[in-house]
């Protein structure tokens, strides 16, 4: 193991914000990442809390928190992920990437410029997940906070277009209306606390920004401009490293 910090980078936001897809990106970008997902950590499904007569995976009680943190902290000792843990993500096909390999790699080269490379030994594990500003033991851990947006119609329709989600017991589809009824009234709830007045199209409040939250400016941007955006951000926050 090195000596070096090992990098905790959260990417949360909205279901079908493209988290994923930036996810994944990082991890065409920098050799020695690794992506952990929030998903990964849902609690059984007879846990799952219950509204309006149906199951409810989008608050935070469906999530098993302290699961999520042990295994950041075990990551965080150890730079990689517990012996035998297996994601299921992987099972689940998010579209066609916006952004190729080739065409992220450009990105980065314009941004970084000299220091292209200098990236290249730092280890670090991307947070994949759509609510992990929401709870401050685990806000605490990151060392970088990005916050994706979109608009509701977009997103809405991405997530319907989407055939299901592979959980610990099996698969998990959407029925009629799920995003209007849960997905979306829960990404507010759990996240309207870091918005001026409460608005999550809106601009981030003083404690987002001092607890280091980073969202995108614009509710419409395309995925290779959301990753010159982020690759910005992450150059500000760690471009004083070198070799």
């Amino acid at each position: 193991m090195s000596n070096k910090k090992i990098l905790i980078i959260g990417i949360s936001g909205p279901s079908s914000s493209g988290k994923s897809t930036l996810a994944r990106l990082f991890t065409a970008l920098f050799p020695k990442a690794f992506i952990l997902y929030e998903d990964d950590f849902f609690k059984p499904e007879a846990e799952i809390p219950v509204k309006d007569g149906l199951e409810d995976w989008d608050s935070p009680e469906a999530i098993d928190f302290a699961a999520l943190n042990q295994v950041i902290d075990y990551i965080k000792e150890t730079h990689h992920l517990p012996e035998g843990f297996v994601s299921k993500e992987d099972q689940n096909f998010t579209g066609e990437p916006p952004v190729t390999v080739e065409e992220a790699r450009e990105v980065k080269r314009r941004i970084f410029g000299e220091q292209d490379s200098n990236f290249d030994d730092t280890e670090m594990c991307i947070v994949d997940g759509f609510m992990l500003y929401n709870d401050d033991q685990l806000l605490s851990k990151f060392d970088m906070r990005i916050l994706l947006r979109g608009k509701y119609e977009k997103m809405k329709a991405r997530r319907e277009a989407r055939n299901g989600y592979a959980t610990l017991e099996g698969f998990w589809r959407d029925p009629p209306g799920y995003f209007d009824t849960i997905v979306w009234p829960g990404y507010v709830q759990s996240h309207k606390h870091l918005f001026n007045n409460g608005d999550v199209n809106g601009e981030l409040n003083e404690l987002a920004i001092s607890n280091g939250i980073n969202t995108v400016s614009s509710l419409d941007m395309h995925m290779k401009d959301i990753l010159e955006w982020a690759l910005n951000k992450f150059l500000c926050t760690f471009g004083a490293r070198t070799k």
